[in-house]
């Protein structure tokens, strides 16, 4: 693809905040705000409700009617037999020359400042995020030479990828689906969880340009094939195709089996999986 020439542009909106729904809708005494909040939380993760991405990549068309068409898209996911099943607090489109990403935000860590798309410290790396990136903490500790913009534990992809390339994916654990797009030079990675947590699929228009979306709804108009994005596996403008990153070492002669607690063992998992910066009730 050629690089771009066309300025940036970004369009957004916050989503109405969800306690303040709580507030307006918690009713018939079966409690208060907070205790809505915390209801409302354990429904998101138990339910899996995630953010919603929609990328246009290598388009023809950069007009303001397909700005405005592929953030209509990127709703779509969202608003689907009127229901908010996906991203209620952020929905924003950014533009780089011939490239479109847009996202639809469901804010679990950093929902003050984590509104997407990310960025590295220059802005020549951009990344819209769906899922959970566990081990951010520890990935920050290797990038202590790099300037987050936000506490978000997707931040970490950009600068992962300036400073590793394509093959920093491996480092990440957790659930995920992703687009980044290097404005250097115009090129895209993206990239699904190990086992397909995340859903994503790509497709491909009649001008060549590069589609994904969260959900096929966003793709089924205006692709002339579109798939499921395989997990385990990256997609690179670079190379025009897929390339598995997911390569665990399965086999192993020995086994072990030694007595567990099981209750220690579920709390462990816990600990690993259930972050989030607001509280949980059970």
């Amino acid at each position: 693809m050629e690089a771009a020439k066309a300025p940036v542009v970004m369009e957004g909106e916050k989503g109405e905040s969800r306690k303040k729904k709580c507030r307006k809708t918690w009713h018939n005494g079966r409690g208060g705000p907070e205790e809505a909040t915390k209801h409302r939380r354990l429904k998101v993760l138990v339910k899996k409700k995630m953010c919603g991405i929609l990328a246009v990549l290598g388009c023809s068309d950069d007009s303001q009617a397909k700005r405005v068409r592929v953030l209509e898209l990127s709703r779509r996911q969202v608003i689907f037999l009127s229901l908010k099943h996906r991203g209620p607090d952020w929905s924003g489109l950014y533009q780089h020359g011939d490239c479109y990403l847009a996202h639809q935000r469901l804010a679990i860590i950093d929902p003050a400042s984590g509104d997407q798309p990310l960025f590295n410290e220059d802005k020549s790396i951009v990344v819209t995020v769906n899922g959970e990136i566990y081990n951010h903490e520890e990935l920050r500790k290797k990038l202590a030479h790099h300037k987050f913009r936000t506490g978000s534990d997707c931040d970490v992809i950009a600068h992962l990828y300036e400073e590793y390339g394509e093959d920093f994916v491996d480092m990440l654990d957790g659930i995920f689906s992703f687009v980044l797009l290097d404005t250097r030079d115009n090129s895209f990675v993206v990239a699904r969880d190990a086992i397909g947590v995340t859903s994503l699929y790509i497709g491909w228009g009649l001008d060549g340009s590069v589609w994904i979306s969260s959900e096929l709804k966003g793709l089924n108009d205006d692709c002339e094939h579109f798939e499921s994005f395989p997990p385990g596996h990256l997609y690179s403008s670079k190379s025009g195709g897929f390339r598995r990153w997911y390569n665990p070492p399965w086999f192993s002669e020995a086994i072990p089996s030694v007595p567990y607690d099981p209750l220690v063992l579920r709390r462990a998992f816990e600990n690993v999986r259930l972050m989030t910066c607001y509280p949980i009730n059970t």
